[in-house]
């Protein structure tokens, strides 16, 4: 297996599962970004940018080394561990702002913290990051570099982690979520769980009127979950619980995918072209050891009607209903069927007042 880091990070090994020691090395946060590009990296002692500290998206270097490096504006002594880039938003944080601490369990008697860069320049740590970080065993200081640092030495642990053909994780970062993380949580919720997007903004896509499906789901006997109501325990709680899950697609299953087990029957209803949860996908198949049920219900190429958000009469409910009863999570004797109008009349109503 190559250890070319110039090459994109692969689940099989090489360099997504190597580290580097930089001894110093110059942090340069963010200048500017270019899109999804951020003109930020890690310098050597010779001013030459590492390849290992790079963050790849979908096969693709998303940092991009500035020209030259900066002159540096603070110090900071010992050894300290390569976080990357810390974004906040939950999906993302996730998949890509842990993908390194893999490393952890080797260095964390060696180090004296965690170094992070922040996109747009929030370089708070947020509640739920920092509880986040504890779930996965890391007690140790985070520091996010606000401004070019030169670190006495740097820890550099290849990407692990992410989005794109990595999204199934390296075997060495499976192993270290499946030991360390969040193991002192105990199961606590219903067998069944339905996780809805009903409660998400217009921004972020989805139906309107999924409140059908959630009073669908609830009639059928599974409790209605809000993810982003309830903290990081309570969501791993509920999760580990569970022996069925049914959800639309959305990144909140990136931490059911973290605790998820080989025994649980999870569905996965596409609210978007099944291209744009493949990544998702993968890391449910991965960690837990069997795939989720897709049901595509989408009915083609539709445009958004408020927000990001598609009418609830787009999906088609009696093909997703058909999906539940023969993989096992709906009673064959459930009624169920194609959407009525009174249930789009509900919708309209709702969504008109």
């Amino acid at each position: 297996m190559t250890k070319n880091p110039t090459l994109p990070p692969n689940p099989r090994g090489g360099w997504s599962q190597s580290v580097v020691t930089l001894s110093p090395a110059l942090v340069a946060p963010p200048e500017t970004s270019k899109g999804l590009i951020l003109r930020t990296a890690v310098f050597d002692a010779n001013g030459k940018p590492e390849p290992y500290a790079a963050t790849w998206r979908r096969d693709v270097p998303i940092t991009e080394a500035p020209q030259s490096p900066p002159v540096p504006k603070q110090r900071l002594e010992g050894q300290w561990l390569w976080g990357g880039v810390l974004y906040h938003q939950f999906g993302h944080f996730q998949v890509e702002s842990i993908a390194r601490l893999w490393a952890l369990r080797r260095f964390r008697d060696e180090i004296r913290g965690v170094l992070f860069v922040a996109r747009d320049g929030n370089t708070e740590v947020l509640d739920y990051e920092k509880r986040y970080l504890e779930l996965l065993g890391c007690d140790l200081p985070i520091r996010v570099c606000e401004v070019p640092t030169q670190v006495q030495s740097l820890v550099v642990p290849g990407q692990g982690f992410g989005l794109g053909s990595i999204s199934g994780g390296t075997r060495v970062f499976r192993r270290f979520i499946s030991q360390d993380f969040a193991r002192n949580i105990a199961p606590d919720g219903a067998p069944d769980l339905f996780v809805s997007r009903s409660r998400q903004p217009l921004e972020k896509g989805g139906f309107i009127g999924e409140e059908v499906l959630d009073a669908r789901m609830r009639d059928a006997g599974y409790d209605v979950f809000w993810p982003e109501d309830h903290d990081l325990d309570t969501q791993i709680a509920r999760y580990k619980a569970a022996r069925r899950v049914v959800a639309l697609d959305g990144s909140a299953l990136h931490l059911l995918a973290m605790v998820a087990r080989k025994m649980q029957k999870i569905a996965l209803v596409l609210r978007r072209e099944r291209i744009a949860s493949r990544s998702l996908r993968r890391h449910l198949t991965r960690f837990s050891g069997v795939a989720p049920v897709t049901i595509n219900a989408l009915r083609g190429e539709t445009e958004p009607v408020l927000g990001k958000k598609r009418s609830i009469d787009e999906l088609d409910l009696d093909h997703v209903g058909r999906v539940l009863k023969r993989r096992g999570f709906l009673r064959k004797s459930h009624e169920w069927g194609p959407l009525q109008l009174e249930e789009l009349a509900r919708v309209s109503a709702d969504h008109s007042a």
